[in-house]
């Protein structure tokens, strides 16, 4: 018979749990079927499912949002995966300094994301900032970096590949070191070369962590928030505004608690599936 004590030593995680995560996902759902509008002096009323057929009818701003955060995670991760693994396996060979190397790369993700957009958007002024001046030092026209659409989601997407490709790159780093060697040196003795290895051994060794990883980083990417308030504040237009951005908005500046605790379920409802699906392939390879 087991102790009752073990559950007074889970008490206080169980009560941070329900306090800080199951409490506010209750009450929000509770406010996605309300109408409950700040600037208005009255108490919540019931709507029903309103907001949720406003949201897939009458929203195109939503959908907008949306999709621009959709393209922003598949081509940010996709970038950093890249990167991140051709960072991996050049240090892991041993490369000299790699060291010295690996404490370079890993400086962005010490800078806080907010920290990080304001910085950025200081280097990416149009007139002052240090990299057009590079730019126009190497005799390349000055980029108008907050005026044109696509520059500033590029923009946007560069700020990330450079903070979180070193996530990415200890990650793979680890996992390719952790690797059995007995494999990798009887394709070398077969005359495989360095490319082979990489294409036929060390990357399907590495999917387990490849898939974990694209999850991890695609569930961060989709929550798209700090880059855009502190970099382009959802413009030029409405070109880089996000999801997340956008239902702030909905919620913070025009206080319809209602639509957006309706807006943030859908999106909560997107990133499981993404997730499940994410998942389900990574139990197939395993």
């Amino acid at each position: 018979m087991t102790s009752p004590i073990k559950w007074l030593f889970l008490l206080p995680a169980i009560i941070y749990l329900v306090a800080l995560t199951m409490f506010p996902l209750a009450w929000s759902l509770s406010l996605a079927f309300m109408d409950w509008k700040l600037t208005k002096a009255s108490d919540p009323q019931f709507v029903g499912l309103d907001n949720f057929i406003r949201l897939f009818t009458k929203d195109a701003r939503f959908w907008s949002a949306l999709s621009f955060t959709a393209f922003y995670v598949t081509v940010a991760a996709a970038i950093e995966l890249t990167l991140g693994l051709i960072l991996a396996v050049i240090l892991a060979s041993g490369i000299k300094g790699g060291r010295i190397l690996r404490v370079i790369y890993i400086i962005p993700l010490a800078v806080p994301p907010i920290g990080a957009a304001f910085m950025w958007r200081m280097m990416l002024q149009e007139d002052v900032g240090i990299v057009n001046a590079i730019l126009t030092f190497f005799g390349i026209e000055r980029i108008r970096w907050f005026t044109d659409p696509w520059t500033a989601r590029i923009g946007l997407i560069m700020i990330d590949v450079w903070q979180w490709t070193p996530f990415i790159f200890l990650a793979l780093l680890a996992a390719i070191r952790a690797l059995p060697v007995e494999p990798l040196e009887a394709a070398k003795v077969d005359g495989a070369s360095e490319f082979k290895v990489l294409q036929k051994i060390i990357i399907p060794l590495l999917k387990p962590v490849i898939v974990t990883l694209v999850l991890i980083r695609c569930i961060d990417a989709f929550k798209l928030f700090d880059l855009v308030y502190g970099v382009t504040g959802g413009g030029p237009g409405l070109s880089t505004e996000s999801a997340s951005f956008y239902i702030y908005l909905v919620g913070r500046s025009y206080f319809d608690l209602g639509y957006a605790s309706a807006a943030s379920y859908i999106m909560l409802i997107i990133m499981m599936a993404l997730s499940i699906t994410l998942l389900w392939r990574l139990r197939r390879t395993w």
